[in-house]
């Protein structure tokens, strides 16, 4: 895979980061998943305090791995775990002694000396006023304790991060991106890759993954847990994975490889972080990823005739109240 540079940094890393949000662990602790994807020539690890033993089995994972020691990004925990959606004061969900304790236990958990990467795994644009987190972020890197400051940002709130882009004071943001979600490419990406600051993406298959599984019906009732609720949602969602599919699939470039293209075709877009949770997702990855950015005229039209912005989080409230937002 040609490797991609990592904002300002020096370090170069491959299109594919190991999204570690679901690893599995053997009888052992350790993830044969992301050995597998560090032989393959992975060198990102995306992980997070939020997802449970993420951690602990990524360091146990790399005391067995003898190879280069891969870049390792993290976050921080928010104080409170069930609000990913509506704003609160910074101090409800990050207190200096918060973030310390944090990037403690992860340094614990992982078994390094410092974290390349370390992300606040939440954000409301009112926080740029707010001094606090930075300067405890730059304290602990001034220990040695984390190299990189970075922010990842709530789904589909991108437009949240721009300040912090345009102002350089994150080395790098992580935002959700994929075909039916291409407005960061209008905003976050190109700012970013002006100011030299790396983007991450996520979410390239889309929220419930069905842009790698293709649409299937009663895997989007599960995933997103329809079916009860709405059911014409799921109808409507398969309905645009199906436009998707006659207009740019073939049987040499199934919906997975379009979805993975279509997220790195811009030069602003350092890596992906996503899911490998078997040896096969791992290969298909990487094989998406070498066939290289979508055709111009491809990318273009994705971005303008696919976007679908939704968010699954309020179908079940808003069909009791008799209304769908999307």
């Amino acid at each position: 895979m040609k490797k991609r540079p990592f904002g300002n940094d020096r370090f170069q890393t491959t299109p594919i980061a190991f999204g570690a949000m679901r690893i599995t662990k053997n009888e052992r602790g350790i993830s044969e998943e992301l050995l597998y994807a560090l032989e393959r020539g992975i060198n990102f690890i995306d992980t997070a305090r939020n997802y449970g033993e993420s951690e602990r089995i990524v360091g146990n994972t790399l005391k067995e791995w003898k190879g280069e020691c891969p870049f390792i990004a993290s976050k921080i925990q928010p104080l409170d775990i069930t609000n990913w959606r509506f704003y609160v004061p910074l101090e409800e969900q990050f207190t200096p002694e918060s973030i310390r304790r944090s990037v403690e236990t992860s340094l614990k958990e992982l078994d390094v000396e410092f974290i390349d990467l370390i992300q606040l795994h939440q954000w409301y644009y009112l926080w740029s006023l707010r001094p606090e987190w930075l300067d405890t972020l730059k304290e602990l890197q001034k220990q040695g304790k984390i190299r990189h400051i970075g922010v990842s940002a709530l789904d589909h709130e991108h437009d949240t991060v721009l300040r912090l882009i345009d102002d350089n004071v994150v080395d790098s943001v992580q935002v959700v991106i994929n075909a039916f979600e291409s407005r960061p490419f209008t905003s976050v990406v190109p700012l970013a890759k002006q100011r030299k600051v790396a983007v991450i993406a996520r979410c390239i298959y889309d929220h419930s993954g069905s842009l790698a599984i293709g649409g299937n019906r009663g895997a989007l009732s599960q995933d997103i847990k329809l079916s009860k609720g709405s059911p014409e949602i799921v109808r409507e969602y398969i309905n645009r994975i199906d436009r998707l599919k006659n207009d740019f699939c073939t049987d040499a470039m199934p919906l997975h490889e379009l979805a993975m293209r279509f997220a790195l075709s811009h030069s602003g877009v350092s890596n992906v972080a996503t899911s490998m949770t078997s040896k096969i997702h791992v290969d298909q990855a990487i094989q998406s990823a070498e066939k290289g950015p979508l055709a111009e005229d491809v990318f273009e039209k994705i971005k303008q005739e696919h976007i679908w912005v939704k968010n699954f989080n309020y179908f079940s409230k808003a069909t009791q109240d008799g209304k769908t937002k999307n």
